[in-house]
């Protein structure tokens, strides 16, 4: 993979703070904001506005970023894409996760130009939850589970009884 011309990462970010998406200024901002964390000279900007969309597009030297904001559902998807190996795009990830608030983070990484490699466009993923999303899962599963036994210790009993003989 030290062969690809260039890598890509993809970013999902879910459940994103309402206040953080509230309008194309704010995420704009938060993207400039990820360009200088990286240290990474951000050429040119623009944001559209589309109905329930904010979109951003930025270009520096030898990279494009794209975000696709959508402040109802709380959902950020983000397209890095760079022919500089040595560009940090996990300080992109870091600084908009932080900007945005987002609670659960999916990774996508690609390497993009490999020519020596047939399996070039496989992606590798990472999944990050904070640890109130790991809670409020685990709270979820709990309370499926238990009222999964409940239903099933309530067949149990109502065939044990049925066997000994008794009544309800």
């Amino acid at each position: 993979m030290a062969d690809a011309l260039g890598h890509q990462l993809l970013l999902d970010l879910y459940s994103c703070n309402e206040e953080s998406l509230s309008s194309a200024a704010t995420v704009q901002e938060s993207v400039a904001a990820a360009f200088e964390l990286a240290d990474v000279e951000l050429n040119e900007i623009d944001y559209q506005v589309m109905d329930d969309e904010i979109i951003v597009l930025a270009i520096a030297k030898q990279f494009h970023f794209t975000l696709h904001a959508y402040p109802e559902l709380g959902y950020v998807a983000v397209d890095l894409f760079s022919f500089n190996r040595a560009l940090p795009l996990t300080k992109f990830m870091k600084s908009l996760r932080q900007s945005f608030g987002s609670e659960k983070v999916k990774a996508t990484t690609v390497q993009r130009g490999d020519f020596g490699n047939e399996r070039d466009m496989k992606p590798r993923r990472k999944t990050k939850i904070t640890t109130l999303g790991r809670v409020f899962r685990t709270r979820i599963q709990l309370k499926q589970t238990g009222g999964k036994l409940k239903k099933q210790s309530a067949k149990v009993i109502k065939s044990l009884a049925k066997k000994s003989g008794l009544k309800k």
